[in-house]
C-alpha cells in the first residue's frame, strides 16, 4: 500500500512538471506570460501539496533541467527560481493559512525574494557587471531613449521642451534609480502577490483545497500593525540617511510609499463600504467614483482617512482597532 502510494505520489509529481515546463514554454510569449505568473506558482504548491517535500526537490531539478534544455540556461535558472519561490508563498497558505493579512504578506516577501534572486542570477550569468554597473547601463538606456523620444518629438513637428517624462528620463542618474529600486520592487511584489492570491484561491477551491479568501473591496480594513510597521521602516530609513548610509533614502521612500499605499486601499475600502452598505450605489456607478478619486489630488486624503479607520474602526470589522483595544483597557481598569 505505502508503494502505490509513493507510485501515485510520482505520477502525480510528474504530471504536474509537465505541465510546469509547458507554462514556461508559454512564459516566453507576451500574452502568456501573464498566465505563467499565476499558474507556475500554483502547480509548485500543488506538487508539495500532493507529493510531499521530497518530490517538490526532485521537481524543482527536472524542471530547472528541461526548461534549459528547451529554451535557453539563463531563462531556465531564472524563471525556475522565481516560480518556485512564489510557489513557496502559496505552499505556506495552504500548509499554515494562519489569516488572509498574513498569507498575503508571505507571498508578497515570496515574490520580491524570487524576483531578487532572478535579477541576480540573470546578471551574474549574462554579464560581469556588478549590480550598480548594471544599473549604470540602465541609466544609459533610458537617457538615449529620452534623445530618441525627441528626435522623434521633433520630427512630428512635436514640442518636447517641459514634457515632464522626457525630463524625467534625461535627469535620470544611478543614484536616483538605485533609491527608486525598494520602491518599484515593493509594487510589483504586491501586485504579482494579490494576481496570485485571488487566482490561487479561485483554483484551490475547486479542488478543495481550503485557504482563507481575499477580502472583498468593501471588506478590507488598513491593519494598526501594518501601519506602524511601515512608519517603523520610513524612520528607519530617515535614521540611515542621517548616518550616511547610500540605501537609506531608498528604504525611506519605500516605507513612505507603502505607508501612503496602506491608507489609501483602507481609505478606498472604507468609501466603497458606504456607496455600498449605506448608499446603495451600483457596482458600476461605485468604480467611476473610484476610478476619479484614484486619479484625482483627492488620494492623499483617502489615505488620512484610512489611516484614521485603522483605529477607530467604522465598519467593527475586527477587535484589534486601537480605539477598540483602548477602550476595552479602561472598561478593565473601571471594573
Amino acid at each position: 500500500m505505502k508503494n502505490f502510494d509513493n507510485t501515485k505520489k510520482l505520477v502525480t509529481s510528474s504530471i504536474l512538471v509537465a505541465l510546469m515546463v509547458i507554462f514556461s514554454l508559454l512564459g516566453t510569449l507576451p500574452f502568456f506570460s501573464t498566465i505563467s505568473l499565476a499558474v507556475a506558482p500554483m502547480i509548485v504548491a500543488l506538487i508539495y501539496h500532493k507529493g510531499g517535500r521530497l518530490n517538490a526537490l526532485i521537481a524543482f531539478v527536472v524542471t530547472l533541467i528541461l526548461t534549459s534544455i528547451l529554451i535557453n540556461p539563463i531563462y531556465g535558472i531564472t524563471m525556475t527560481l522565481l516560480n518556485y519561490s512564489m510557489g513557496a508563498g502559496l505552499v505556506f497558505m495552504i500548509e499554515k493559512n494562519i489569516s488572509p493579512l498574513i498569507n498575503f504578506i508571505v507571498l508578497t516577501v515570496a515574490v520580491a525574494a524570487g524576483f531578487i534572486i532572478m535579477v541576480v542570477v540573470d546578471i551574474k550569468l549574462i554579464s560581469n557587471l556588478s549590480i550598480m554597473e548594471y544599473i549604470g547601463v540602465i541609466v544609459d538606456q533610458m537617457k538615449a531613449y529620452a534623445d530618441e523620444l525627441i528626435k522623434t518629438s521633433e520630427g512630428l513637428g512635436l514640442e518636447s521642451n517641459g514634457n515632464a517624462s522626457i525630463e524625467a528620463l534625461k535627469a535620470m542618474d544611478v543614484k536616483t534609480m538605485v533609491n527608486m529600486i525598494p520602491s518599484m520592487l515593493a509594487l510589483y511584489s504586491l501586485a504579482a502577490a494579490t494576481f496570485i492570491y485571488k487566482i490561487s484561491n479561485l483554483v484551490f477551491k475547486r479542488m478543495r483545497i481550503i485557504i482563507k479568501p481575499f477580502p472583498k473591496l468593501s471588506e478590507i480594513k488598513t491593519n494598526m500593525f501594518v501601519v506602524m510597521g511601515t512608519l517603523l521602516l520610513t524612520m528607519g530609513g530617515i535614521g540611515l540617511v542621517y548616518l550616511g548610509v547610500e540605501i537609506g533614502e531608498g528604504i525611506m521612500l519605500m516605507g513612505n510609499n507603502l505607508f501612503t499605499i496602506s491608507g489609501t486601499v483602507g481609505g478606498i475600502s472604507l468609501l466603497s463600504y458606504y456607496m455600498e452598505h449605506k448608499m446603495k450605489y451600483p457596482a458600476v456607478f461605485r468604480i467611476l467614483i473610484l476610478f476619479f478619486i484614484l486619479s484625482s489630488s483627492l488620494v492623499s486624503v483617502i489615505a488620512i482617512v484610512g489611516i484614521i479607520d485603522s483605529a477607530f474602526d467604522f465598519r467593527k470589522l475586527s477587535e484589534n482597532g486601537l480605539y477598540t483595544i483602548l477602550k476595552s483597557k479602561t472598561k478593565n481598569t473601571k471594573q
